[in-house]
């Protein structure tokens, strides 16, 4: 790997669409600047990073571009971070993906929520991948914690051995073979990413074999943040309180061996921890 070079994306999406369900209006600048205190934790967590090699992208709302007022929102999100960020378009995805295969070795996308954290060895632990890596290869976290009311808890989701939740999940491409087909992005769905990827090579001729995909299920790598202004808990969730998120999942103690030094240092973390004194 020594000789070898890598471009590693990772794209945070700061309401770059108006879903219909989600019932705040993405363009009101009031409601943007109740998410902007939000953005420290993937700062936080990022910049703990052991290995910084990598290029921060925000993917942001088309108006966000074209609308002077929202300048407000760029200039806040670069000075909350020491990390070089650039802001983009969806459909800049592509093109910036095409440009690194055609420079680099290996090309990574990685994708996180503005508002979760990532623990410190994540960029380098995902960089590694690279070394089993001959075409394509799918690579995430389905083990950590979920935070919700001041409570940690012990979090794990496989969605039946085919993806990983949306904290650092990756899609590796070697570039020597992804010049040669079709451009695979990562997309929106974690859940069937497996699948995904599967179909992609079938479109391409391409045969999957099982270490195009792999489920990081011993590292505790990630604090998936919960909170009243959510999108997941706004559209998707049936919890009608924060107490009740992750209430179905074991609590984190003081007799689990953890204190509140470790989220720190290990994921950035900087919330009140309500279970762990």
């Amino acid at each position: 790997m020594l000789s070898e070079t890598l471009k590693h994306f990772i794209f945070v999406r700061f309401f770059p669409f108006q879903d219909p369900k989600f019932p705040h209006n993405v363009l009101d600048l009031n409601f943007l600047s109740t998410q902007l205190p939000l953005v420290q934790n993937i700062f936080r967590s990022l910049e703990n990073q052991t290995n910084k090699n990598f290029d921060l992208l925000f993917i942001m709302h088309q108006k966000f571009f074209d609308d002077s007022k929202y300048e407000i929102i760029f200039s806040d999100l670069k000075d909350s971070t020491i990390l070089p960020l650039k802001f983009i378009k969806s459909g800049d995805i592509s093109g910036l993906v095409k440009a690194a295969l055609d420079e680099y070795d290996f090309v990574i996308q990685s994708r996180m929520n503005f508002d979760d954290f990532i623990y410190k060895d994540a960029v380098e632990d995902t960089q590694s991948k690279v070394n089993e890596c001959e075409k394509i290869l799918g690579y995430g976290y389905c083990r950590g914690y979920g935070y919700a009311a001041g409570v940690l808890r012990f979090y794990c989701q496989l969605w039946n051995k085919g993806g990983h939740p949306m904290i650092l999940q990756s899609l590796i491409l070697k570039s020597s073979f992804a010049k040669n087909t079709s451009l695979f992005t990562l997309g929106t769905d974690h859940v069937n990413f497996k699948k995904n990827i599967k179909n992609f090579l079938e479109r391409n001729g391409v045969e999957f074999s099982e270490n195009m995909f792999q489920q990081n299920t011993t590292t505790h790598a990630f604090i998936y943040f919960r909170h009243e202004l959510s999108h997941f808990h706004l559209v998707f969730s049936k919890k009608k309180s924060m107490e009740s998120v992750f209430s179905d999942r074991q609590e984190v103690t003081p007799e689990d061996e953890i204190t509140k030094k470790q989220p720190e240092e290990e994921f950035g973390f900087f919330h009140e921890l309500k279970s762990i004194k």
